[in-house]
């Protein structure tokens, strides 16, 4: 199986090949493709020009013919002179143009000598100076025919001017045809050209009384017959952008062709923009070429897949052999146990599996003692070992790699009973439906784990018996005196029964004595046998009654070095761990702050506070605190400072021990001042909370 994937891998190889060889030969098409398409557009676009310019051609000389026309009535050369402009009326003239010709906007205006419009043939207005307009101007003084592209007050339009002379030769004024770019547009749309002519926007103050009225920001559209989409379109993607067309601009699946429009004196006036959608430019040969290409292609490449497929078939038994054997050699290599495996039985693994389960020789050998590895995991009651062969409708593989942020582990005992630790790890084969496990020794590491615990406890253990051994130190000074009472009175006793001098009154004085002082010594036996019970089993107990108690063991230690202690609370919380470590943390707590207060000479300030409210403990003393530097590290085992209080260091590190790490609860320790009975203290102050 293993050999045939590799041979697919190599086909599929030679497929990415195969297509990194046919995309060199698409983009070889492509430029190809670019060129022709180039040479295509450079042809329509110059096409394009070229039906412009000639449609401007014949628009402007039909313009001129209809005024050398009209300058040839008599009549016009009567009411000319006779300045009868009101009788002037070519509006039927302009209707007759518009019925029987392609131009249906052809306008009439009559200009005195003065360059004055006389008449109009689209409005009344008439009277108004007409000199701001350069090609008038320069018409009135030269006197000559002609023509030329304006912007006027209504439009930009193609103008044709004939002078209108009488029989004496004298210059009565001007006729001028007016012809509009909508007839343009016509003739290009004939050829699949949508047209767009447009002022540019230095002229828009001198558009007083725009005709179609539509404008691109300042920019104003002349013909009224513009395609409203391209309209809209060029104000989205900003009209600028297409003003500065060089050759031609290939967009949103059209040509896109600009020409310039200039007046006479070849100043800019407006620009035409040329529409002609791809589709209808024909690309056939384009798309011919780029089909014979790819086709030749493609006929190459199956011809090298089917060669190559050939090959492989030739090889593939001795490959097989090879990767099988490679295989091997890759499992084998491994320091870890690798298991191949569907989850309910074992398909292949490495020699590693089969020196630790050495009374297997190979997999058949294995899977008929064993069958799943499974089958070998010891339950070691924690919940990250894996011990069941099924999880959830899952078997114990597809478990472990659905979880994979779980670090799972498994025991198994090997041929000499001793149980090994494993850590596993699980993958799944791209496409494969088996599961690999590896399962990395890490039984060191356990014992390793389980020494450091061992050395815990033991530390632990430490802290406690260095405690009870301080605490004793101090109580055995208390038990002097009434054995050293008892002592005196029975050899007194002893001495004068000797002597024959005993009577019985000083008998039962000196019996009494021994009676009260042995009293003492049981009481305080019986104090130290309580508090530190042997039971470390986890109850339920008052946290006051825990810390009156733990006061009360203390009180002859206290009252020996005249330390005032005492206990406030304003309610009681019951708490759920081992009794005797409570007492014995909060004991060290107390016995940092005796070993501090007790060298101080002035019975006044000594003083240990212990409160209980909000459900937070604080321990407070007037010891005075200690350096700020070394507050972070006095619950450190084995911290040690010349400092009185904290001894060998282990005192505290039971306190840590239980709260934080056992307990889980917040102990925080800072130096403070605080007042009690209209006095000011200042001392270090632990406070743990319950919360």
């Amino acid at each position: 199986m293993y050999t045939k994937k590799n041979i697919f891998i190599a086909i599929f190889s030679f497929l990415i090949l195969a297509i990194f060889i046919l995309c060199g030969t698409y983009y070889y098409i492509l430029n190809k493709q670019k060129t022709l398409l180039d040479s295509i557009y450079n042809s329509a676009n110059t096409s394009i020009i070229k039906l412009t310019q000639n449609s401007l051609d014949n628009k402007a000389n039909t313009t001129l013919s209809i005024a050398l026309s009209l300058i040839k009535d008599p009549n016009l050369h009567k009411l000319m002179a006779n300045q009868e402009y009101d009788k002037f009326n070519y509006k039927d003239f302009s209707q007759q143009i518009r019925d029987n010709t392609k131009f249906k906007n052809i306008w009439v205006q009559i200009i005195d000598k003065e360059g004055n419009s006389i008449y109009r043939s689209w409005t009344d207005k008439k009277g108004d100076s007409l000199l701001f307009r350069k090609d008038l101007k320069k018409f009135i003084e030269d006197k000559v025919i002609s023509t030329s592209i304006s912007v006027g007050l209504y439009s930009m339009t193609i103008k044709a001017r004939a002078p209108i002379i009488d029989d004496e030769n004298n210059f009565l004024g001007a006729l001028e045809i007016i012809g509009h770019f909508n007839s343009i547009a016509y003739d290009l749309k004939e050829n699949k050209i949508d047209t767009i002519v447009i002022t540019d926007k230095k002229y828009k103050e001198i558009l007083k009384l725009p005709f179609t009225n539509m404008f691109i920001n300042d920019y104003y559209i002349v013909n009224e017959n513009a395609n409203k989409e391209l309209i809209t379109y060029l104000e989205k993607n900003k009209l600028e952008k297409y003003l500065k067309i060089d050759k031609y601009l290939i967009e949103n699946n059209y040509l896109i062709s600009k020409y310039d429009l200039y007046n006479n004196k070849n100043e800019r006036l407006g620009y035409i923009l040329n529409f002609m959608k791809l589709d209808d430019i024909d690309i056939r040969i384009v798309e011919s070429f780029k089909v014979q290409i790819i086709m030749i292609s493609v006929i190459a490449l199956i011809i090298l897949f089917f060669s190559f497929l050939i090959y492989l078939y030739t090889s593939y038994l001795r490959q097989l052999k090879i990767q099988e054997n490679k295989k091997e050699s890759i499992l084998n290599s491994q320091q870890n146990i690798i298991v191949i495996t569907g989850g309910n039985e074992i398909i292949d693994a490495n020699q590693r599996l089969y020196d630790f389960f050495s009374d297997t020789k190979d997999l058949l050998s294995f899977k008929n003692k064993y069958r799943c590895i499974c089958s070998s995991f010891i339950d070691m009651q924690d919940d990250t070992y894996i011990i069941e062969k099924y999880y959830n409708g899952k078997n114990w593989a597809e478990h472990i790699l659905e979880n994979p942020d779980k670090n799972f582990r498994v025991a198994i005992k090997d041929m000499e009973e001793n149980i090994k630790h494993f850590s596993v790890k699980c993958s799944r084969v791209k496409n494969e439906e088996f599961i690999i496990a590896t399962f990395t020794d890490i039984t060191q590491e356990i014992e390793q784990i389980e020494s450091n615990k061992e050395k815990d406890r033991i530390l632990f253990q430490q802290s406690k018996i260095a405690a009870i051994a301080d605490t004793l130190k101090n109580i055995a000074h208390q038990w002097r005196q009434p054995l050293s009472v008892i002592s005196t009175l029975t050899s007194g006793m002893k001495l004068q029964k000797e002597l024959n001098i005993l009577d019985d009154k000083e008998f039962n004085s000196s019996c009494d004595g021994i009676i009260n002082n042995t009293n003492k010594l049981s009481m305080t036996i019986e104090n130290f046998s309580n508090f530190f019970n042997a039971d470390d089993k986890t109850t339920r107990f008052s946290l006051i009654e825990a810390l009156e108690n733990t006061k009360k063991f203390i009180d002859p230690i206290l009252e020996k070095n005249s330390i005032k202690c005492q206990l406030i609370y304003d309610n009681d919380i019951i708490l759920n761990c081992a009794r005797s470590d409570f007492s014995q943390a909060i004991l060290n707590i107390l016995d940092n702050s005796i070993h501090t207060l007790k060298n101080i000479e002035n019975v006044e300030d000594k003083l240990i506070l212990i409160e209980f409210k909000n459900n937070i403990l604080q321990i407070k003393d007037s010891g005075k605190g200690i350096d700020k530097k070394i507050i972070s590290k006095i619950l450190e085992p084995y911290f040690t400072t010349k400092h009185q209080a904290f001894g060998i260091g282990l005192g505290l590190y039971i306190v840590n021990e239980l709260f934080v790490k056992n307990l889980g609860y917040k102990i925080d320790i800072q130096n403070v001042t605080f007042d009690y009975e209209n006095k000011n203290y200042s001392g270090l102050n632990f406070i743990i909370d319950f919360n």
